[in-house]
């Protein structure tokens, strides 16, 4: 058994669930982090551990970082304004009216620093985002201590970074050149939709994603309109769409995919395309509901998104994992759709393989990147425990986390987020909300707590 370091991470006692089965979470002894890597996981203890550097997690119930592989995080700062209304009245009257007026350099850091913030305290340690001014979202990332994808947006039309049409190009050139360098980040591309990105506009960012050996993601038949949209331009569905401009492959990141044909869905199993289920968002928006199961027969690697913090409008992952079970047993009329233990899945190591990145992360396993979260099962809606994994999909809440650790840095202690004033976070947030909420004629707002 190797020694230990004094500036070693060691966690000991509770349980653990390590992968990338998780079948059952299994008595826990000893798991060590060494720098930005698991040095071993779940050994056991032959002899006394120093006191410095030890994480006792009794009670507790030890596993992968949680990976959001969906959302776009400054629109944190748009939570709220324009609920309960259909997709399109909420983008064309308020989300890009607001973003056209406020969403610069500072609302993207600001806001991603609010979602990051949110996140890490709910347990997830990767997400994927795609928005404006990435390279702010990026050092956002840095700063609270997540792993993130972080995806410059693309549009044809005029938005907040590339204020003329057709500039899509020179931006996502100028992202990828200036995003950020650092072990946490991972640039990548996004295309908006097949309905505000010509084929030319895919096709080049593919070509770029290509190039740069990155991934590229795209809402992909997220509402019955849009799937009309595509079919009354193009003749065919949005799935056909992109596989005949040559988008579809292993490193296309296929976002909602609501609406989809049984031939689309063979299109994208084929062509090795991963999908990312955002349930929560397809319910508040009455986009409709995905058959998973359908999609995971097929063969198709299904990630969990939260979407943007304005359409869900919360960050839980957890959340997350047990709307996505329940809607896939109330389409199917099964009561064993989307088992408890494939809905943890999809939220680890199916999140990774959908980045690239299972070889890093999404299991705890001896050599992988230390991103480990530890769940505190001492709370009413958890007692009794008889099966942990039930008890994470179907129980468990993002309030829950105990401790979060990321590339062998430890991000949450006790709940308490150790990277970041969330006071003075809290306070920036609702300094810059007043001025939105006073451009729309709603909100309260103060710009501190009495």
């Amino acid at each position: 058994m190797p020694a230990c370091d004094p500036g070693e991470i060691i966690l000991k006692d509770g349980l653990i669930l390590t992968g990338p089965g998780f079948s059952e979470a299994i008595p826990h002894s000893r798991t060590v982090i060494s720098g930005e890597r698991l040095l071993v996981v779940n050994e056991e203890l032959k002899a006394p551990l120093p006191w410095a550097g030890v994480i006792d997690c009794s009670n507790c119930l030890i596993m992968p970082g949680l990976i959001n592989a969906h959302t776009h995080a400054a629109m944190s700062l748009l939570r709220g304004i324009a609920d309960d209304l259909p997709l399109d009245q909420w983008l064309n009257n308020y989300i890009f009216p607001s973003e056209a007026r406020h969403a610069g350099p500072e609302f993207v850091y600001l806001g991603t620093r609010l979602s990051a913030a949110e996140m890490a305290l709910s347990g997830i340690t990767t997400f994927a985002d795609g928005y404006y001014f990435m390279e702010e979202a990026a050092r956002a990332a840095v700063d609270v201590g997540l792993r993130s994808v972080i995806a410059q947006g693309i549009l044809d039309v005029p938005v907040p970074d590339a204020p003329r049409a057709g500039f899509w190009k020179e931006r996502a050139v100028e992202f990828l050149i200036s995003c950020p360098t650092n072990p946490l980040i991972t640039p990548a591309l996004f295309c908006h939709s097949a309905y505000l990105c010509g084929p030319e506009t895919l096709r080049g960012a593919a070509d770029m994603a290509r190039s740069k050996g990155t991934h590229l993601f795209c809402h992909v038949s997220e509402t019955e309109s849009e799937v009309r949209e595509i079919v009354s331009r193009y003749g065919m569905t949005p799935v056909e769409h992109l596989e005949k401009n040559g988008i579809l492959g292993q490193d296309f990141v296929a976002v909602h995919g609501v609406h989809l044909s049984d031939k689309e869905k063979d299109m994208l199993a084929e062509s090795g395309t991963k999908l990312v289920h955002c349930p929560e968002s397809n319910m508040k928006l009455a986009t409709g509901a995905v058959d998973v199961m359908d999609l995971i027969r097929r063969g198709i690697t299904v990630a969990l998104g939260t979407d943007g913090p304005a359409s869900n409008n919360n960050l839980d992952l957890f959340e997350e994992m047990r709307s996505a079970s329940l809607m896939a047993k109330l389409i199917s009329s099964d009561p064993q759709a989307l088992d408890a233990r494939t809905a943890l899945r999809m939220a680890t190591i199916d999140g990774a393989r959908a980045l690239g990145m299972e070889d890093k992360i999404g299991s705890l396993e001896a050599g992988k990147l230390a991103d480990v979260i530890v769940i505190d099962l001492d709370r009413a809606h958890l007692t009794p425990v008889y099966d942990p994994v039930s008890h994470l999909v179907y129980s468990a809440r993002g309030s829950d986390v105990r401790d979060v650790i990321v590339n062998g840095r430890i991000v949450v202690r006790n709940g308490r987020l150790m990277t970041q004033d969330e006071e003075e976070l809290r306070a920036n947030v609702r300094e810059m909300a007043a001025d939105i909420g006073r451009d729309l004629g709603i909100g309260n707002f103060k710009t501190s707590v009495e």
